[in-house]
């Protein structure tokens, strides 16, 4: 066990490295790192500003989610134009109430915004999802993802990440994939386990990516204004079904179920939306 005076552990940096010491030395070794000069070749690393997206697509209404800071799991959706939000991400807040333009695939709701990235050499995926994270004075509560990998590119901005083995869930206060911690700092009085979890941390820069293995958790914290584009693909079933120690047995079953349910209901609509056609 590290010391609490040793924490928080710090992530390797490493510049560019080739998609075979990438995958040996970080994917297939579920290992966070932080990795430089592949966002900043991106076009949108000089683009992507308020203004710029507002030359855009200012009017266009975008799903924005509304919730008390760091509590990310029940946030409510809602719609406003990309002007509207802007404003609001880019002025003081108030009290905790937050709202934050994030998860939402890029090519569904600002599709002309594609052009400016390409999908980085690391993803083995033939369909990885790009999302956006456009935002600011906003934390994303402690989670992990259940399906697979993703890769957290800063375009602008910059954002403050804290990384959890997944050996330290037993201090989480886990709920689903997500902690019940929502605050941070920590109350250790209501949350005294958290006091033994050992922690990365890392502040991910404009121009860099982080790479997220699956099942690892991690809280984020984006104070200034910041844009992100996510990748998220899924690993095997056979590597979800064979979680790491520290991740309880049935959390893939859990998840394939909940995967195979929402599914079902998407079939389902689109039925009833071609029924209601005919």
């Amino acid at each position: 066990m590290y010391s609490i005076e040793k924490l928080p552990l710090q992530v390797e940096r490493v510049h560019k490295p080739s998609f075979e010491e990438f995958n040996k030395l970080y994917a297939k070794a579920g290992k966070p790192v932080l990795i430089t000069g592949v966002v900043s070749q991106w076009k949108a690393y000089s683009r992507w500003n308020p203004q710029y997206f507002k030359s855009l697509a200012g009017e266009r209404g975008v799903p924005v989610k509304r919730m008390k800071n760091g509590n990310y799991r029940e946030a409510s959706s809602e719609l406003m134009t990309l002007s509207e939000y802007l404003a609001l991400a880019n002025s003081n807040p108030v009290d905790k109430d937050r709202v934050y333009l994030s998860e939402q695939p890029v090519k569904k709701i600002l599709p002309e915004l594609v052009s400016d990235y390409s999908v980085p050499p690391y993803i083995d995926s033939k369909e990885p999802m790009a999302a956006c994270y456009i935002g600011s004075h906003v934390y994303s509560q402690i989670h992990f993802h259940p399906y697979g990998k993703a890769l957290l590119c800063v375009v602008s901005g910059r954002k403050r990440v804290k990384l959890f083995a997944p050996d330290q869930t037993q201090f989480l206060y886990q709920k689903y994939n997500f902690s019940k911690i929502t605050e941070e700092p920590v109350d250790l009085k209501k949350y005294p386990l958290y006091a033994n979890a050992n922690y990365y941390e890392c502040e991910v820069n404009a121009g860099e990516m982080l790479f997220f293995p699956i099942y690892w958790w991690h809280g984020v914290d984006t104070q200034e204004f910041t844009s992100a584009v996510v990748f998220f693909w899924n690993d095997s079933r056979r590597l979800r079904w064979s979680p790491p120690p520290g991740i309880p047995w049935h959390t893939p079953l859990l998840f394939e179920v909940a995967s195979w349910y929402f599914k079902g209901k998407s079939i389902l609509r689109k039925l009833a939306s071609y029924q209601d056609r005919i």
